[in-house]
């Protein structure tokens, strides 16, 4: 394994670029929302098609976005009462 630091926002590391057996991956640092608050993105582009004319596919989301976690947005208990917000997909008891 080969291990990349990738932590600087600006400048030509902006953007880190691998490429991968069926794949690009794109990592992108210092990009933030209209608040202010950084996050980094992730992306994974399927080779459509590769050199060899295969063509790859992705399951599930091709693209993550990173940002630091605040508290009052995402709780981390659960709620008081499972049983009164049920999840999506969950029957009502």
């Amino acid at each position: 394994m080969r291990i990349v630091d990738h932590l600087t926002p600006d400048g030509p590391d902006k953007i880190l670029h691998v490429r991968s057996v069926g794949c690009d991956v794109n990592i992108i640092v210092g990009t933030h929302d209209p608040n202010g608050v950084p996050f980094t993105t992730v992306e994974v582009l399927p080779h459509v098609p590769d050199d060899e004319g295969t063509r790859w596919m992705h399951l599930g989301t091709s693209n993550v976005v990173v940002m630091p976690v605040s508290h009052d947005e995402f709780p981390t208990a659960p709620p008081a009462d499972p049983v009164s917000t049920p999840l999506q997909g969950e029957a009502q008891r």
